[in-house]
């Protein structure tokens, strides 16, 4: 008796779409990188003015551009903090708002998980307000290493990002603008002087940045159309931390 062939067709296998690179992924410091990193800097520079005089950074805003614009372009982060800027008449206002009401402000701007983040950015500027009786994180520049983190383990909304962000722009800051030494710090971040090309990058780096007094976040004028800047996609700030090595559980 003949076997009956099965009519069936088979269904063809879809293949699993891959996710798209992290633009702001870890980057080994190896001298190839040191010195495209420098070059994609000088890029993300060219559309910026510097201040008047020199000016440190705002801790405040990179918590809330990185939790707005974490593995996205930086344009949007930026955006972000301007809406945020122009809609409340400050932060202390803005602690007191609903999460959707930041996520209909941004909702345009197709940020993935907005309302996770715009729950998480409220959050935090009110557990900073709480902490300090104040919206501002300007203190940490001076605080030891130990009063840091224990700060950071205060502040459980935070999350591995947010610091981890924070704290590189500070490192990286100290060492472009310290009088100290600085060899402690360049080798907590795995960019020790006698490595190939550190020195040289430094280097290169602070006469880049010493004009704005910080390491920018922004990648060009502000919007005027409520259009991000998505090219350069990443900051100065963004494109430097891409050298700090990765937080752990990542």
């Amino acid at each position: 008796m003949a076997v009956k062939k099965s009519t069936k067709k088979k269904k063809a296998r879809t293949k699993k779409a891959k996710a798209p690179p992290d633009i702001r992924a870890h980057l080994a410091p190896t001298p190839a990188n040191l010195e495209a990193t420098i070059e994609a800097i000088k890029a993300s520079l060219v559309a910026l003015t510097a201040p008047p005089e020199p000016t440190p950074g705002d801790l405040v805003e990179a918590m809330l551009h990185i939790t707005f614009g974490e593995g996205i372009a930086c344009g949007i982060g930026q955006e972000c903090v301007r809406r945020i800027e122009h809609e409340f008449v400050d932060l202390n206002e803005f602690r007191l708002t609903e999460g959707f009401e930041i996520e209909r402000l941004l909702r345009d701007l197709e940020i993935p998980r907005l309302f996770e983040r715009s729950v998480r950015a409220r959050e935090s500027i009110a557990e900073v307000y709480n902490d300090q009786n104040a919206v501002t994180l300007e203190f940490l520049r001076e605080a030891s290493v130990t009063d840091r983190n224990m700060f950071f383990q205060r502040m459980p909304v935070l999350k591995t990002p947010a610091t981890h962000f924070i704290v590189s722009i500070m490192t990286f800051e100290e060492i472009l603008f310290s009088d100290r030494s600085t060899l402690r710090l360049q080798q907590r971040l795995g960019l020790d002087p006698k490595d190939k090309g550190v020195n040289e990058f430094f280097g290169e780096l602070k006469q880049l940045i010493a004009p704005f007094g910080h390491l920018p976040l922004a990648v060009g004028p502000a919007s005027t159309d409520g259009n991000p800047l998505i090219d350069p996609p990443l900051s100065a700030a963004s494109l430097t931390m891409r050298l700090a090595p990765a937080p752990k559980g990542k």
